[in-house]
């Protein structure tokens, strides 16, 4: 999930950060009477006279120190002069009040569960951005009580007088049990430049009763049994990325291969049991529903830099890391027979590089996947700055795995998901299609060769839907380095009679052909449903299709897919699956949940029969193999260069092929097995000259088969560079492979986006014919990265469009500081007749409520959203597309 929050639909991989996210009506503990609690007086404090023990907290991502008084304005308020201008580029600005009082002698807010405020501002000490708040205590025995942070709605809030206005802030939460000795609420700026005074007033805590949304369980599980090993076909030999892999990893590999082919579907579910909504002393939210777990448990790379584990004080005083606690936490789950996968939301290592280390140690801590900026990809390989960086962070992934290997758990391994999207630093607008592969074959060649994991099955799962197994392919790191062809997809708001889940079933027939071409297991990776423009997953209520679970079970059964993976329950407002929180009472989907978990085709953790049993050899999945470390993808070879690859097993002949645009070899330079297994050889000046100007491409031939290919510009030029220009469409000499090289794309299940030269244009001779289809409820879009790119001294984006008249929403979006800003330009696209548009960066918004930085765009992308419910099938078409002043 940073992210193109209203047009993608990003997996909570990526909104998952928020670790204070909006607070939405909590359920009672059945331990609190709703009588017991509406007869609690409650808390209030009045600033009549003084402070009433109210004090300055502390802040955080907060410059300088905020003034905090008292103010006989408005009847007696607490003023705050503030200033947040220093930390507009900040999602999380956060000045804080706390309750001095309550150290000395705790405050009863039995029963309580909200707590209200009015604040007044001044509306025009601000241009760009908002505010949320936070409530946070601690009962007397140290246990967090409250944490809760919603978002204020400063569109509510009324005249006060004198140029200010005034809002009433309601926090709900838990409601409380017991005494506080800690309490404080706070101001938090989300990228605003607020500077000026701000008053609080009429603070109270109290009981308010109201509706929860949950319902009662009705449905009961059915005890399920094991899936009897005899009904599978479950192969005696298995090809893995790792030859070497043990007798465990290849028997868990063979029975996911027998699960594929069966009837059956193992469920999973990301942070399944160390994320948990409900109280309930169950260890995870599904065990709570059903009894068991989920058959797939999931877990991130975030949990070992803190970012999704806490580890307490006891544990920290005794030198527990977050590897040896998640792995205690895990290894039991994949002894009693769970599947366990791993994905790596990894940061990004150019801002990793600039953060002070922590005693000694890089600091890896804090959610920057998203940042798109730093050129990350190509520095973190070999002979990179960033390499060390890197490596030390594949160390961390290392001692969680070593862990599990040692007591014998294997982990489907899942690097550099959705990279064919532009969400993350490893997406396609940020590295070429050789720099991501070569990324993924040197991930896998240290944990296994260098750092001797042999529990590891790899999976490869960029973002769907595609369009063909070529598009599934576009940046597939090869048969030697990959074990499972998965895919991720979200259903973005669902309603009912929308054709998502055809789309759905679309895609699976791309994937699942695609993995038999190649002898592969398939899986869909991630999937679920994502509700509103937040990034958000499940609704809290409402939600359109409460059979969800079903749905998917019988559309992906059919299929060749071993299992199907929702996303983590991190908070009632931030969750990817149905829970309890009471035993009777649940969220509104739990039933059907419940009737889910009965299907016969669905399988999970207790379903799953000891491996153990079966007797699996394993062998390579290549026996000699080797790829392309120079030149890269896409690279302009006016002189000669040396080519470069690496490889593997015993070869005997190797040389590197010139291949011209028809595919046709115009020379073979041989050249001979190094020390390492790498070998290099000079393209010389006569074959250079032979090939001419032409688009064309570099193969490595292994003991006669082509094991890797990169596609290069033999003989021409650059354009020169003009730091204005996105595009032309001059410089791709009538190549449509080339053009679509330069460009990512993203699409909605069912809809497609095929970006092409054409003569339709305002200048020169080429210009773009932007072909998308669209089904309800859809989108498809492409975008180009400008690497950061400095327009500070530009003033907007231009560019000509023949628009289609269709009624479509188009969007343009620019990228600064990984957050999306964009420009509705709906009225424009209305019409057919063709026109130069000019775009202010004064009307670029940001998702988050940040400010466009001009001076470091990271990409350019247009996308067009469906309108209406009939699928559209069109053309738009542009040309020079540039900044102008």
């Amino acid at each position: 999930m940073q992210l193109l929050k209203k047009i993608v639909p990003l997996t909570l991989s990526a909104g998952m950060v928020l670790s204070v996210p909006a607070l939405v009506p909590q359920a009672v503990p059945a331990s609190l009477s709703a009588q017991a609690m509406a007869a609690s007086k409650g808390v209030s404090w009045s600033f009549s006279k003084d402070l009433d023990g109210w004090k300055y907290g502390g802040k955080w991502a907060y410059k300088g120190k905020p003034a905090v008084a008292w103010s006989k304005d408005f009847g007696g308020t607490i003023r705050l002069d503030l200033d947040y201008s220093q930390t507009a580029d900040q999602s999380w600005s956060e000045v804080k009040l706390e309750y001095g009082k309550a150290a000395e002698k705790p405050v009863s807010l039995a029963g309580c569960n909200v707590l209200t405020y009015d604040l007044y501002f001044y509306p025009k000490a601000m241009t760009a951005g908002s505010f949320k708040t936070k409530v946070y205590a601690k009962d007397t025995a140290g246990k967090e009580v409250i944490n809760a942070a919603p978002d204020i709605d400063l569109s509510k809030a009324k005249d006060a007088g004198n140029g200010m206005k005034v809002v009433t802030v309601q926090v709900q939460f838990q409601p409380v049990k017991n005494a506080v000795n800690y309490l404080m609420f706070s101001i938090v700026g989300s990228n605003t430049d607020y500077k000026g005074a701000m008053y609080v007033g009429k603070v109270s805590a109290h009981y308010v009763k109201l509706p929860d949304g949950y319902v009662s369980k009705k449905a009961k599980a059915s005890r399920q049994q094991q899936v009897p090993l005899s009904e599978l076909q479950i192969p005696a030999q298995v090809k893995l990325v790792d030859g070497r892999a043990s007798e465990r990893t290849a028997q868990v590999y063979a029975y996911l291969q027998g699960i594929a082919d069966s009837k059956y579907l193992l469920y999973g579910h990301q942070n399944e049991l160390h994320k948990k909504v409900s109280t309930l002393p169950g260890r995870s939210d599904t065990y709570d529903m059903v009894g068991d777990d989920a058959a797939v448990i999931g877990v991130d790379g975030l949990a070992l830099t803190g970012d999704e584990l806490d580890l307490t004080d006891a544990e920290k005083a005794a030198g527990v890391t977050y590897a040896q606690k998640l792995a205690g936490i895990i290894i039991p789950a994949g002894q009693r027979g769970a599947i366990i996968t791993m994905s790596c939301h990894m940061p990004n290592f150019d801002v990793v590089s600039k953060k002070p280390k922590v005693n000694g140690q890089y600091d890896y801590s804090t959610y920057s996947p998203n940042v798109t900026s730093g050129d990350v990809v190509r520095r973190i390989l070999p002979g990179g700055d960033l390499n060390p960086i890197f490596n030390g962070y594949l160390d961390k992934v290392a001692d969680f795995a070593g862990r599990l290997q040692a007591a014998n758990v294997p982990i489907v391994f899942r690097p550099f998901h959705e990279n064919n999207g532009s969400w993350f630093w490893w997406g396609a607008a940020f590295c070429t299609s050789s720099e991501y592969k070569n990324l993924f074959r040197y991930t896998v060649e240290y944990l296994r060769d260098q750092k001797g994991l042999h529990n590891l099955i790899y999976a490869y799962s960029p973002n769907g839907p595609f369009a063909s197994t070529a598009d599934y392919a576009s940046r597939y790191p090869g048969d030697g380095f990959v074990d499972i062809a998965g895919f991720d997809i979200y259903h973005r708001d669902p309603v009912k009679g929308d054709d998502w889940m055809q789309g759905f079933d679309d895609t699976m027939k791309v994937v699942q052909q695609f993995a038999e071409e190649h002898h592969k297991l398939a899986a869909v990776t991630e999937t679920g449903i994502l509700v509103g423009n937040k990034g958000g997953a499940l609704a809290r209520t409402g939600n359109q299709r409460p059979d969800w679970f079903n749905e998917a079970l019988h559309t992906i059964a059919p299929h060749k897919m071993a299992y199907f993976m929702t996303w983590s329950n991190f908070s009632e407002d931030n969750f990817d699956q149905p829970y309890l929180v009471t035993p009777k009472r649940g969220h509104e989907m739990v039933n059907q949940f419940i009737q889910f978990y009965n299907q016969p085709e669905s399988v999970f953790a207790g379903q799953i029969s000891d491996v153990s049993k079966l007797k699996v050899a394993a062998e390579p999945a290549m026996a000699r193999d080797g790829y392309l470390t120079a030149p890269d993808a896409m690279t302009r070879i006016l002189t000669p260069v040396t080519m470069k690859a690496k490889l593997t097993g015993p070869v005997s002949k190797v040389q590197f092929l010139l291949r011209r645009k028809d595919g046709t070899t115009a020379a073979a330079i041989p050249a001979s097995p190094g020390k390492g297994g790498l070998a290099e050889a000079l393209l010389p000046e006569d074959s250079l000259s032979l090939l001419g100007a032409t688009v064309g491409s570099v193969a490595l031939e292994v003991d006669g088969q082509v094991t890797d290919q990169v596609p290069v510009l033999y003989n021409m030029p650059a354009p020169a560079p003009n730091p204005a220009v996105v595009d032309t469409f001059e410089h791709y000499y009538g190549d449509n492979g080339l053009l679509k090289g330069a460009y990512s794309t993203n699409c909605g299940s069912g809809c497609s986006i095929d970006p092409s030269l054409s003569t339709t244009h305002s200048e020169g001779e080429t210009g773009l014919r932007y072909h998308y289809k669209l089904t309800k409820g859809g989108y498809a879009g492409i975008i180009k990265s400008l690497k950061g790119v400095d327009w500070s001294l530009y003033q907007g984006v231009q560019f000509w469009i023949t628009p289609d008249g269709k009624g479509q929403k188009l969007i343009c979006q620019l990228n600064s500081g990984g957050e999306d800003f964009e420009v509705d330009l709906t009225k424009v696209a209305s019409g057919t007749a063709p026109q130069l548009v000019t775009i202010p960066f004064s009307q670029f918004k940001g998702k988050n409520g940040g400010r466009l930085d001009t001076a470091a765009i990271q990409h350019f992308a247009l996308y067009c959203n469906a309108v209406g419910d009939a699928p559209v099938d069109s053309s738009f078409y542009f040309d020079d597309i540039r900044a102008v002043k």
